[in-house]
């Protein structure tokens, strides 16, 4: 929800922003981005999604939030599938906000390949120690780079802390950016991703056993 922030009022959310990307910063810079954006549906609800998007994609890769938040149920539609998608020869999974608190999702983006989890989110200040807490509990579990990306400043109703981190497969943070809006680059190893699941049989003995029911 880039353009308004969270909100599940519709009239605040007449039209995603969704169309010719030309003019975009992403153009402009050639580098591939993922923008939350909550997108109409023709029976007027709204699906919340993550959109991958990169200059030379003629359609953009889009998630569906699958875990709206207890208030977004009134006006957001789920998702269903977990996606992935490759960037670069690595896999990313992207996921937004409340999943962060189902790891389910993540085992079935691990299931697919996921070696980066992007997780975008409009987490208040009030939860931030679980926000920090679950970014570096998934990529531990999942042996894999999380990508945490918060708003930070004010609504009417909650403060924002910010808080984006990247934590590494071993849940060491390697980037956190505090509590202002920040730009930076943070390199991703997917060698490391690679090297410590051969070493530690975390994730090859959960991928060895079948689902549970």
């Amino acid at each position: 929800m880039l353009s308004t922030g969270f909100t599940d009022d519709l009239d605040n959310l007449t039209e995603a922003p969704h169309g010719p990307w030309e003019s975009s910063l992403m153009n402009e810079l050639n580098v591939p981005t993922i923008l939350g954006i909550a997108r109409r549906q023709p029976d007027g609800r709204i699906t919340n999604e993550a959109v991958y998007l990169k200059p030379d994609q003629a359609k953009d890769i889009s998630y569906r939030k699958i875990r709206p938040f207890r208030s977004e149920h009134k006006v957001v539609t789920a998702g269903s599938e977990v996606i992935t998608f490759d960037h670069a020869g690595v896999c990313f999974c992207p996921l937004i906000c409340y999943d962060l608190r189902f790891p389910e999702l993540f085992r079935t983006g691990l299931r697919q390949g996921a070696e980066v989890f992007i997780v975008i989110a409009s987490w208040p200040a009030s939860r931030q120690h679980h926000w920090e807490l679950l970014l570096r509990a998934r990529a531990v579990e999942n042996q894999a780079y999380v990508v945490g990306v918060n708003r930070c400043g004010d609504d009417p109703n909650f403060h924002y802390s910010g808080g984006a981190m990247v934590i590494d497969p071993l849940g060491e943070i390697v980037y956190h950016a505090g509590e202002s809006e920040s730009v930076t680059r943070v390199d991703i190893d997917a060698q490391r991703v690679k090297d410590w699941r051969s070493e530690f049989p975390g994730t090859r003995d959960y991928l060895s056993q079948p689902d549970l029911a």
